[in-house]
């Protein structure tokens, strides 16, 4: 192996390490497929192979109206003579007219083939599609942390497109390819048995050349789409962060990842058109040499009366179609288990165990407080426990502070307080009801929660703010952004609460991001505000004024912050400290600062600043 070939071998392998491997049952996969999408549309599908099979005759006709047309319209007793002609145009007038109804038949059952297996295929793509992002919504929030995005937006579109495909277009086009193999070698044999064996000895030459070739093909078919998603990830990761690019001064870096991964591109772009090349060269070999000997033989059969010309004709013509199944139906074979590792993928999230089952207790108009009893909690995934026998109650309008160093469980308890995931030990009680028996979405506009980190939806600013209530006014909205100390911002932009903000709030700054996500979560007018450090991107004048408009806003509601800042957590009723999982420490700020402890350290650090 040259080093060009170790190269290429080396792009390929990288790019394909990750590359799925089929460990499903066919058998299982397949049946399933059938009984949830297909059989809905049996009928339509029997049609469509019915047709499909009426279609398959058109170029075996056409073949033998070729016969007609050399031993019955131009040769008379086997000879061709001029003066026969005009005593022969009946009979060519009458293959003008089985040649045009050939092609009139073959015209409708391609539209109608095609008509009613596209029909199914769509509604085939809608049903899937619509069960795939409703299983989505109903998931967990660990499923989206464990895997990435893009891989899981490829399920939803690309896999379920290819699912179609196989199911409906390429399922028909394996029986035609099938049917039409078969009935040209019965036509072949009909005509001359003889010649029929000599083609059919070559065939297994063909096969053997797309089985070995096909492969190789389609690896790097595959190769290029990765590496061609990667290109467009990787231009869109550095538009989107061309700060940070330019910041740092790495155009030059940039421009070599993108040239080194463009030059790869070529390289297997190349290496597939050698491949088809040397396959294309292979069955042109093959082609030729069969139809060499088989126009040699039946010259001779002609010469010895053994064969009309006309069957000569046919037979060459027909030939080419059988080597065409053949070379098809390989390559669906070989491509076979790359299919069932889709389907099998798209069904593996299908059947993705939810570990938040809904319940049926609404929490809307209840009243009371929040509770942990002896609960413990560790991530999908995880060996050790993000809290552990933790107990705690807050009251109904208490205002809590949340505090700890990194991975202390603060953001856990908010999680499960909204019921993004339920806890492995213990419970968590909103007003006396188990969060187990609640409908998550009851609790989840009982209890609102504004991230450190919020994710801005693309829009206008307006339709952001009432992201969780759809039906609120102009005038709600307005209100809510005064709250949230926003609106005298709004109001400098262009188009005012109508302003475009792009793609994750990427025209906003840090701190004005968190007073979007906080106007939004102040229009729900939840009972329970979870406030996850929001106020860390803001200056200390912006901060001291959401602060007294919370005070005003949320007063008689209950709100539990998590903070770093003293001067947040002293204007709390109660300040709870977690480390590693645990609560280490509880009262209020007069009592821990005196208290040794984390709090006390904290308060020293920032009280010396």
């Amino acid at each position: 192996m040259n080093a060009g070939s170790t190269r290429i071998k080396k792009i390929i392998d990288r790019i394909l390490s990750d590359i799925d491997a089929y460990q499903g049952s066919m058998n299982k996969d397949l049946a399933r497929l059938i009984r949830e999408y297909l059989k809905p549309y049996k009928a339509r599908i029997l049609l469509a192979l019915f047709v499909t099979i009426i279609w398959c005759f058109f170029p075996y006709g056409t073949a033998l109206l070729t016969r007609y047309l050399v031993d019955e319209v131009l040769l008379v007793d086997g000879n061709f003579n001029i003066s026969n002609i005009a005593g022969q145009l009946p009979l060519f007038w009458n293959y003008v007219f089985m040649l045009f109804g050939l092609w009139t038949i073959f015209v409708i059952c391609n539209w109608v083939k095609n008509w009613l297996i596209l029909g199914v295929g769509q509604k085939m793509i809608y049903t899937m599609r619509k069960q795939l992002h409703e299983k989505l919504q109903a998931l967990h929030i660990g499923y989206f942390e464990r895997n990435e995005s893009g891989k899981i937006v490829s399920r939803v579109l690309d896999d379920v497109k290819i699912i179609r495909k196989w199911s409906t277009n390429q399922f028909l086009n394996f029986a035609a390819y099938l049917f039409r193999l078969i009935l040209g070698l019965v036509i072949i044999f009909f005509i001359n048995w003889k010649l029929s064996v000599l083609i059919v000895l070559s065939l297994p030459a063909y096969a053997w050349a797309f089985k070995i070739m096909r492969p190789v093909i389609r690896k790097i078919n595959i190769a290029l789409r990765r590496l061609n998603a990667d290109m467009y990830a990787l231009s869109a990761e550095r538009i989107s962060g061309i700060s940070v690019v330019k910041a740092f001064s790495q155009e030059l870096r940039e421009r070599i990842s993108f040239a080194q991964k463009m030059n790869n591109y070529i390289r297997l772009a190349m290496q597939v058109i050698t491949q088809q090349q040397k396959l294309s060269l292979f069955a042109g070999f093959v082609t030729s040499v069969v139809s060499g000997i088989i126009i040699y033989m039946g010259v001779l059969s002609v010469k010895n009366r053994a064969m009309s010309f006309g069957d000569v004709m046919a037979f060459i013509q027909i030939m080419p179609n059988l080597f065409s199944q053949v070379s098809a139906l390989t390559t669906i074979m070989t491509s076979i288990e790359a299919v069932f590792v889709v389907i099998h993928r798209v069904f593996n999230l299908l059947d993705e165990k939810e570990s938040v089952v809904p319940g049926r207790i609404n929490l809307n108009g209840k009243t009371g407080e929040t509770r942990f009893d002896n609960v413990s909690f560790k991530y999908p995934g995880q060996e050790k426990y993000a809290i552990k026998n933790i107990n705690l109650c807050i009251k109904k309008g208490q205002k809590i502070a949340l505090m700890g160093p990194s991975g202390s469980g603060k953001t856990t308890i908010f999680q499960l307080i909204c019921r993004f995931y339920d806890p492995q030990a213990g419970s968590v009680s909103i007003a006396g009801v188990n969060l187990i028996d609640a409908d998550p979405s009851s609790v989840r506009r009982y209890a609102c929660m504004v991230q450190q980190q919020p994710a801005i939806l693309s829009g206008t600013i307006a339709e952001n703010i009432a992201y969780g209530y759809l039906e609120a006014t102009p005038s709600q909205v307005m209100r809510t952004a005064k709250q949230a100390e926003l609106h005298n911002f709004i109001m400098t932009l262009p188009v005012k609460y109508e302003t475009e903000i792009g793609r994750n709030g990427i025209s906003l700054s840090g701190g004005q991001k968190q007073r979007l996500a906080l106007a939004t979560a102040l229009l729900t007018e939840p009972e329970i505000l979870l406030l996850d450090d929001t106020t860390s991107a803001l200056d200390a004048e912006t901060e001291a004024k959401i602060r007294s408009t919370l005070n005003r806003v949320l007063k008689g509601h209950t709100s539990i912050i998590i903070t770093q800042r003293i001067a947040t957590a002293r204007d709390c009723d109660k300040i709870i400290v977690l480390e590693q999982g645990r609560i280490t420490q509880t009262g209020t700020h007069n009592a821990l600062k005196e208290q040794e402890g984390f709090y006390k350290r904290i308060f020293k650090q920032q009280e010396s600043i």
